[in-house]
Order: structure tokens, then C-alpha cells, then sequence
């Protein structure tokens, strides 16, 4: 999440909720009536709120960081790879993409199926 703190807060306020849960020797019926107070209470589905007491007993207070949406960027071509496609290219101004692909992987400087035409 690009926002710690902010984070930080959600996680806290989802400890907040979840502490009258966590109590030790809680019986399972006053266990589900605590999850149904909490859940018209707060208007979260009991299914959230087992997610959010698995993700608490698996990771303690860091699972229940909302996590970030997206992928992280990463090179979509190593730049040694890339740099040998543009020496090739400027060998043979002509050599179609799916040729230097080729080449490439027949050096074995490229794995078979690693390049792609769209990225390369």
C-alpha cells in the first residue's frame, strides 16, 4: 500500500474489532454471538471477520495490513537481453522481431518462450 500509516491505522482498527474475539478460553457460543454483535455493529459479513482472525493468528498484526493493489513494476526485458536484440537489429536492419527472438534463444541468451514479440 503506498500509504503506511495509513495502514497502519486499518490494521489497528481491525485489531480494535477483532480484541473481544481474542480473549483466551472464549466458548463457541458466545464466540458467535460476539461475531454477530460485531457484524451488524460494523456491517462486515462473519466470512470478513473470519478472514480477518485467520490472517491475525497466521501473521499477527502485519496480516491484517490491507495490502496494495497491482503488481510491482519490473523489467519487463534484462537489459543485457535487450541490449543484445538492438546489436542484433543493427546488424540486419531487416531481421523481423519473431528472427531475433529466435536468435537469441538459439544462443541461449534467452530462454525458449521467455521474449515475447509485444514486449521485445
Amino acid at each position: 500500500m503506498k500509504n503506511q500509516r495509513k495502514a497502519e491505522e486499518m490494521a489497528a482498527e481491525r485489531v480494535q474489532l477483532l480484541s473481544p474475539l481474542l480473549t483466551e478460553g472464549l466458548d463457541a457460543a458466545k464466540a458467535r454471538e460476539i461475531k454477530a454483535h460485531l457484524c451488524a455493529e460494523h456491517g462486515f459479513s462473519e466470512r470478513t471477520l473470519r478472514r480477518y482472525l485467520a490472517k491475525y493468528r497466521q501473521s499477527g498484526f502485519v496480516g491484517l495490513k490491507p495490502k496494495g493493489k497491482g503488481r510491482t513494476p519490473t523489467e519487463a526485458i534484462a537489459p543485457k537481453l535487450l541490449e543484445q536484440a538492438i546489436l542484433l537489429r543493427r546488424e540486419v536492419p531487416n531481421r523481423s522481431v519473431a528472427q531475433i527472438i529466435q536468435i537469441l534463444e538459439w544462443e541461449e541468451l534467452a530462454q525458449p518462450g521467455e521474449l515475447k514479440r509485444s514486449t521485445l
